[in-house]
């Protein structure tokens, strides 16, 4: 079972306040039960609340056999179960489900059960939109048995339920628990008698990169719960990571707890990369911390150099620097125009910019112009990355209004034409 959270938009209501809504794979799309009325083949299945208030009804999504497929959206779901002790959302069977986020989503559940519950043997994906996912009395936030993987985009908050007995994890899953980007906070609940509950609780826990936060739960007899705990802690990439301890009467949590022990920052240090800073507070508010510091952008642009070798030995042309092109914009990270160097060798010319994160723009209209006053090819360079483009393989890709954009983001890049990637 894979179970995986975007956000684009769709059309087509289901209203929760109508009564619990039970969505099963079919061959012909979902086949959606609501008030004891099934609809069958239902493509664009939408879940929502008509007002703010929360409802207590709740979805139940049943994708059984292996090639089963469901997909629904939640568009600015309230839903709070507290009184009947049952999952907001369920996840039931081994086939693929997808749940699309729209706006804002509140999930609260009761004891022992998840704000977002996944009982197969599959993986819970969170891929996009803004979810917040509450467990109640010792509940979980989020939970999926087969694992939880969450990415870019994704604004992921998920509270364990604090309890008489123990407090309920923030996000927990026996099958590993993965974050390679977004802003994700998992708080486990506190606890009267026995143990605070974990941030994040799983066999395994990768975080390679986004905002993480993860705090035990405190306990007022017993045990302060860990900020993550987990058997082996892979931490990696320019991640954001702060990890705080639960308090406890019997015992403090850790905030990085590995094999029953606080992981030792200096051992991750070779896998950090810039800008990761790993931040961990132990119950007595003593903190730790490890940090990579980003390259150091220069102040003025970065300039090529200004001669090159002939292939006959001689020396070519010297480069003629320029300020300014017709048609041509740089942007920073923010969309926000910033200035270049543009320098000319032969019939190649350079954009230079002093950016680790940078947009390059312009019209095929003004590479045409370009390229009848003799520019073969265009290259634009930023700290760490350098694309060359052939004016003559862009010309053929679109009309006089199409727009190229290079986009530089550290050592990576993307390329446009005409708003479709190349």
């Amino acid at each position: 079972m894979l179970t995986t959270l975007a956000a684009p938009t769709f059309a087509g209501t289901w209203y929760i306040e109508d009564g619990d809504i039970t969505v099963k794979a079919s061959d012909t799309g979902n086949d959606v039960t609501q008030k004891d009325k099934t609809t069958y083949g239902d493509k664009d299945t939408i879940i929502t609340n008509r007002k703010e208030d929360a409802s207590s009804n709740t979805v139940t999504i049943e994708a059984e056999k292996k090639d089963d497929k469901v997909e629904i959206t939640l568009k600015d779901v309230n839903i709070d179960t507290s009184s009947r002790k049952k999952a907001a959302v369920s996840v039931t069977g081994e086939g693929d489900t997808n749940i699309k986020l729209n706006g804002d989503n509140a999930l609260k559940s009761d004891i022992y059960r998840s704000g977002i519950y996944g009982s197969g043997s599959g993986s819970l994906t969170i891929s996009g939109g803004t979810v917040t996912a509450n467990g109640d009395d010792g509940g979980r936030g989020i939970y999926s048995r087969g694992g939880v993987t969450i990415s870019g985009g994704s604004t992921v908050t998920a509270n364990g339920g604090s309890g008489t007995i123990s407090g309920g994890d923030g996000i927990c899953s026996s099958g590993g628990v993965t974050i390679s980007g977004g802003t994700v906070t998992a708080n486990g609940g506190n606890s009267t008698n026995s143990s605070g509950g974990y941030g994040i609780s799983s066999l395994d826990v990768a975080i390679s990169s986004g905002t993480v936060t993860a705090n035990g739960g405190d306990s007022k007899d017993g045990y302060g719960g860990d900020g993550i705990h987990s058997n082996n802690i892979d931490l990696s990439g320019s991640l954001e990571l702060i990890a705080k301890a639960g308090k406890g009467t019997q015992s403090n949590g850790k905030a990085l707890s590995q094999n029953g022990r606080e992981l030792d920052l200096d051992t991750i240090k070779d896998k950090l990369g810039p800008g990761a800073k790993v931040t961990a507070t132990d119950a007595n508010g003593e903190t730790k911390q490890v940090s990579i510091p980003r390259p150091v952008e220069p102040e003025g642009p970065v300039i090529p150099g200004d001669s090159s070798s002939s292939s006959d030995g001689g020396s070519a042309a010297p480069s003629a620097p320029t300020s300014f092109l017709p048609g041509l914009t740089v942007t920073d990270k923010d969309g926000q125009r910033i200035s270049y160097t543009s320098t000319q060798s032969g019939n190649a010319l350079t954009v230079c910019v002093g950016r680790l994160t940078a947009s390059f723009r312009i019209s095929l209209a003004a590479l045409r112009q370009l390229r009848a006053e003799g520019i073969e090819t265009i290259t634009f360079q930023t700290v760490l990355c350098s694309t060359t483009l052939s004016l003559d393989e862009l010309l053929a890709m679109g009309g006089e209004d199409a727009e190229v954009v290079l986009t530089h983001h550290i050592r990576s890049s993307t390329l446009t034409v005409g708003g479709k990637a190349v």
